[in-house]
């Protein structure tokens, strides 16, 4: 081969290669076009998938919300949970308890909260309990600020306690007059017995084991069989107790990851004595106390109690005795409780005596306080009229005018409560003898017992005491409204529903309605407006109102 041509050829040969190599790709990139195409349209698949899951999700999220919300109504929501709280804390034996509803905030178009708080005393084991419960329930809530308050300095001493507890109604949930079903008692229940019936089980889940509670007791449902509810008592710890025919049983609803748990583990936690103050080093100053002057009659007993208040008592006992010498007159030197018996025949007059305390193992602890017994003539004590019982209905006020008779002047006479915890609210007007009341409509039914103390100036003062019982009972007049009429065969009926209750009742023209302190005869039954009349007058009752919304149209007598 020619060597001036060879370097032509491995020219023409490169060329070739090149050309064969630029032709390879164009005809490949529609292939490679595809597969880019492909794999996009995978992955915008893809992301639409995880999107459509999200949405799922957020969907599921909301609708179990929705389940364990309470209604939508902002004063239902309020009520219901107030009333729930309430019911717990009862259940929970909260001493001198206060439940008042707190604030209200709307949180955008989806949610808003009700808040409710608590100020009580208690045992660190019931406010555990409560606690648990408060955890348990299926409800979206929570506690918002919890302040725990304790001065004991041994065993297991009692706590004063505030809190908020907040919970959320959610946007779309279920528009309900209760928190959960309940249905009456269908007959007494022994505190032995392990079954009970309902009169109606509606609402109530099929499948067990599930919560229910019964007045103060926590009871589980194990079985349902045609002849009622298989349960376990006292669930939760408490004891069994008699409950009436009529009771309320109320379903306790318990969020699933939770149905499990008892409060029996936390018997270690409540078992430590933590809110125990360590004692702090304190100087003392031992003061003689409880001596006051005393005025009795001839014959009658003189007693006057003394004690040493503020002193260490790990250095000695303390010991009491006199510094005066009366016949009859004695003194307990351990106790410090002075008594004298008085002749029939002692002479009217002041007798000073002297009281020296003084304490084991300190002579520099030597305390006296002088006292004075009055023997005079008594005059004669007030004497009281009030009823044995009362009703009282919630969100009315009560007025009830006391009276006194005394053989001095009346308008001199002094009114007092002696009851150590009388009602929140209730009022006696010191001059009058007027009780005076209206309970809230959260405050819970029941009997109160209400001692009524009056008194005279006379020399020396007497006075008198009477009990009244008060009943307070749900306003049902404020539960029932008219719910519907209509004229069937010729015949107009009302219809009458009780929202607390859940009772219907329908009447006819010339039927008797009565409801609370309410006791009417239906008169006339028209469109949209039943006429009602009683001993004050005639009362006309729109469609959807309350009875206590009722208008007089007439009074008695005209």
């Amino acid at each position: 081969m020619d060597q001036n041509k060879r370097p032509f050829i491995f020219a023409g040969i490169l060329v070739a290669v090149l050309a064969a190599g630029q032709g390879r790709s164009w005809y490949l990139q529609p292939l490679r076009d595809a597969e880019r195409d492909r794999v996009s349209a995978q992955n915008d698949l893809n992301d639409a998938e995880a999107e459509e899951l999200l949405l799922m999700t957020a969907r599921s999220r909301i609708e179990d919300a929705r389940a364990a919300s309470l209604p939508p109504s902002e004063n239902d929501a309020q009520r219901l949970y107030l009333e729930w709280i309430t019911n717990l804390a009862q259940e929970n034996n909260f001493a001198r308890a206060q439940v008042t509803p707190a604030r209200k905030e709307r949180r955008g178009e989806n949610f808003q909260l009700v808040s409710v708080r608590i100020e009580a005393e208690s045992s660190l084991e019931n406010l555990s309990r409560f606690l648990f419960q408060f955890r348990q329930a299926d409800l979206m809530h929570r506690i918002r600020n919890l302040e725990v308050n304790s001065t004991g300095t041994s065993g297991k001493p009692r706590m004063e306690f505030s809190l908020t507890a907040e919970a959320m109604s959610v946007t779309g949930a279920e528009d309900r007059l209760e928190m959960a079903a309940r249905s009456p008692l269908r007959k007494t229940l022994d505190a032995d017995a392990v079954t009970l019936q309902v009169a109606d089980a509606a609402g109530f889940p099929d499948q067990v084991p599930f919560l229910i509670k019964l007045d103060n007791e926590t009871l589980q449902v194990t079985g349902l069989t045609k002849d009622g509810w298989t349960v376990e008592r006292a669930h939760g710890g408490g004891s069994a107790t008699l409950h009436e025919g009529g009771a309320v049983v109320r379903h306790f609803p318990v969020m699933p990851i939770r149905r499990d748990r008892r409060f029996d583990e936390f018997q270690d936690f409540i078992g430590n004595s933590l809110f125990v103050k360590p004692p702090e080093e304190r100087e003392y100053q031992p003061e003689l106390t409880g001596i006051e002057n005393v005025t009795i009659a001839p014959g009658e007993t003189a007693f006057i109690t003394a004690r040493v208040d503020d002193y260490n008592a790990d250095v000695g006992d303390v010991t009491f005795a006199l510094k005066t010498e009366i016949d009859g007159l004695k003194i307990d030197t351990k106790t410090g409780r002075l008594k004298w018996e008085t002749l029939d025949d002692q002479e009217p007059r002041e007798y000073q005596i002297t009281i020296l305390a003084t304490q084991q193992n300190n002579p520099e602890l030597e305390l006296q306080q002088g006292a004075t017994i009055t023997v005079k003539l008594r005059n004669a004590a007030p004497e009281i009229e009030l009823p044995a019982t009362t009703v009282i209905w919630l969100g009315r006020a009560f007025k009830l005018a006391g009276k006194a008779t005394d053989d001095g002047h009346e308008d001199q006479l002094t009114w007092t409560l002696e009851t150590e915890e009388p009602p929140e609210g209730l009022e006696l007007n010191s001059k009058t003898g007027e009780l005076s009341w209206t309970p809230p409509m959260t405050f819970a039914p029941g009997t109160h017992t209400i001692t009524v103390k009056v008194s005279d100036q006379g020399d020396p003062p007497e006075s008198a005491t009477a009990e009244i019982q008060l009943e307070v009972k749900d306003d049902d007049a404020h539960y029932t409204r008219l719910a519907g009429e209509l004229t069937k065969d010729g015949r107009a009926e009302a219809w009458f529903q009780n929202s607390r209750t859940n009772k219907d009742l329908t009447l006819y023209v010339g039927d008797r309605l009565q409801v609370a302190d309410i006791d009417a005869e239906v008169v006339e039954i028209q469109p949209r407006v039943v006429t009602l009349k009683d001993a004050e007058g005639t009362w006309h009752l729109a469609l959807g109102n309350s009875l206590r919304q009722r208008v007089r149209a007439q009074p008695s007598g005209q």
